[in-house]
């Protein structure tokens, strides 16, 4: 897209909710892809969970349980999940060792095909799983930005229990060809877990219309709720399927019940939860996500594309190197700009608060969300030519 047409469609696709974000008063934030801005809600619902724990004293669980539930459903509107079908957790490493903790490691069929550009602590958890029986394959990169879809398929056998793959690759943006590979998965009896923590919230998506078997995520990136609320979808025909090991007292269908082992795990929002509930994580995040689906989904994927194609083409126009997908159709909601020193050109753009991140061999990374403005990718390269001359 020619950059006059850029600027033409950002009456469409102006900024918005900016108020609700204090962080923009003084900051050029552009690195919602590893932690979105505070919203002025969550401020406020900590504050309520403070003083309902303070007024109510442990009558406040009557509150809490039926409100993590929603939080949960409200999640699930977000990704097309039906109600009860989406559950809440601390983070994403749980909800994988609870994943890997369903599973029977005693049969033929104990491969995890996962790709070598997976986020860490995704390998870290299902490696750790070798010890009770599980096989992990991991599918190598050619470029180390992305993993043929085709390479991916030829790794999932009549072997393969579980293929646990990243929606988008946290290294590069690149986006991974999911129907193609959920066919293949269902089509050799594996579970397909695909892990949407780098695109909830930036690229729209559908559960159901993906066929997935499971999804997990979290809320502290695009969805602007800070740390401490994961979440996992479970498509229903497998609720009773999936028990998993890795448990608590508040998976218990009746937790209040006090029941003796052998736990009987909820069938509801529940089932996934371990011990007691972080509570203060769930109502914070929940101003972000309310954000998300004021704005809706579809708009901020157009803003984000606009911005993104912006943010590559004046890079590339420096003689910079975008290891990014250059099509918007193959890539999540950031930009990477590589150069020599560029970690250290980084660590001064933070300082002067205009917030991105670095990671090697990708560069600086650079994420425009719903409430970032042309002015700010243009701040952000005047500071960019500026540090590199120095």
């Amino acid at each position: 897209m020619a950059r006059e047409e850029l600027v033409m469609a950002s009456t469409l696709t102006a900024p918005r909710l900016r108020e609700r974000f204090p962080t923009l008063e003084n900051a050029t934030y552009l690195v919602s892809h590893s932690m979105g801005a505070a919203p002025l809600g969550a401020r406020e619902s900590l504050l309520d969970y403070w003083e309902r724990w303070a007024r109510l004293g442990p009558e406040a669980w009557n509150d809490w349980l039926p409100e993590i539930a929603q939080i949960a459903d409200d999640i699930g509107t977000l990704i097309g999940a039906p109600p009860g079908s989406v559950s809440l957790a601390p983070n994403v490493s749980l909800l994988q060792a609870a994943i890997a903790s369903a599973l029977d490691w005693r049969g033929e069929r104990r491969e995890v095909v996962i790709e070598d550009l997976q986020f860490p602590t995704v390998a870290y958890v299902w490696t750790a799983w070798e010890r009770f029986g599980a096989r992990v394959v991991r599918v190598p990169s050619d470029d180390g930005r992305t993993t043929a879809t085709e390479r991916i398929c030829a790794a999932i056998t009549e072997k393969t229990a579980a293929v646990v793959l990243s929606h988008a690759a946290y290294v590069s943006a690149a986006l991974i060809d999911v129907p193609a590979i959920a066919a293949r998965a269902r089509a050799a009896g594996a579970l397909f877990v695909l892990d949407v923590y780098q695109t909830t919230g930036i690229y729209p998506y559908d559960v159901r219309a993906l066929d997935l078997d499971v999804a997990v995520g979290g809320s502290h990136k695009w969805l602007c709720g800070g740390p401490g609320c994961a979440f996992i979808y479970v498509r229903p025909p497998l609720r009773e399927r999936l028990a998993p090991a890795v448990t608590g007292w508040m998976a218990h269908e009746a937790p209040f019940a006090f029941d003796d082992a052998p736990i009987r795990l909820g069938l509801d929002q529940h089932r996934w939860n371990t011990g007691t509930p972080t509570i203060p994580g769930y109502v914070a995040a929940r101003a972000g996500h309310d954000a998300i689906r004021t704005v809706g989904l579809a708009d901020i994927r157009t803003h984000n594309v606009r911005l993104t194609t912006m943010i590559a083409e004046m890079a590339l126009e420096r003689r910079l190197r975008v290891p990014t997908p250059l099509d918007p159709e193959q890539r999540t909601g950031w930009i990477g700009i590589d150069f020599p020193e560029a970690g250290a050109v980084a660590d001064r753009l933070n300082a002067r608060r205009i917030f991105v991140d670095y990671r090697p061999g990708c560069g600086i990374r650079v994420s425009p969300h719903f409430y970032t403005s042309d002015d700010e990718i243009a701040t952000f390269f005047a500071a960019l030519d500026e540090l590199r001359r120095q």
